[in-house]
């Protein structure tokens, strides 16, 4: 189950870019991204407010809040996996499915994948978590803001509960290239998800360079994500 956040009626933040909405709609019309996994939704988000960025308090609420509405929503359940990918991510599930396999992760284990080698080694723009550990933080969430609290960024936020509630994780570092860790680069066959790309036609431009680079090096799945 994959799902997106999307605040719908946020303008673009400068001229260069587009607005999330724009991103999702271009996702939705190319039939890309979250729309290839097994279940998917697109959430609405909370706006921040007062000026909140990615690394405030107020992201982080917004988030306790987009994943109450997953327990809400219910359709994780239906799932063995759950993913957050950010609306600005290029993201391919085929190729997610894959080092899935390659993990062999035990069935019914509490497990959140750390996704890049970049200080704590989770970056928020792809989440996945078994649907045992999301259940999990369901049950102990109450926890996690009393004693993490609700500073920082989103992600290690997240990070923090899951290591400080007993979720285990794995690690591989192929699932997320990320410029804020400066791995923007969108032609490497293998990576799942390419951070961050604001313009539509950015956010094409890295997909299509990702496909032709899996064409090139004779990776079969690449007529999947055309």
């Amino acid at each position: 189950f994959c799902f997106s956040v999307v605040m719908w009626n946020h303008p673009a933040p400068t001229a260069f870019w587009d607005s999330e909405a724009a991103l999702a709609n271009n996702i939705k019309a190319t039939k890309r991204s979250i729309l290839g996994c097994e279940g998917n939704a697109f959430f609405q988000g909370a706006e921040l407010g007062n000026g909140g960025d990615s690394s405030s308090k107020q992201n982080i609420n917004s988030f306790i809040q987009v994943w109450q509405t997953v327990q809400d929503d219910g359709r994780y359940l239906q799932y063995d996996w759950t993913v957050k990918v950010d609306a600005d991510a290029v993201f391919f599930p085929d190729r997610l499915r894959m080092h899935l396999d390659n993990l062999r992760t035990p069935q019914g284990a509490r497990v959140y994948l750390r996704n890049i080698k970049f200080k704590f080694q989770f970056l928020g723009a792809l989440e996945v978590f078994t649907k045992e550990a999301l259940q999990h933080y369901f049950a102990h969430a109450g926890e996690c803001s009393e004693k993490v609290g609700h500073e920082g960024g989103e992600d290690y936020w997240m990070v923090a509960c899951m290591d400080g509630i007993g979720v285990e994780h794995q690690t591989d570092f192929k699932l997320l290239n990320d410029k804020y860790a400066a791995t923007g680069n969108c032609g490497d066959p293998w990576v799942v998800g390419f951070h961050f790309y604001k313009s539509v036609a950015h956010w094409n431009q890295c997909h299509d360079e990702a496909v032709q680079s899996a064409k090139m090096n004779n990776n079969g799945y690449w007529v999947n994500e055309k």
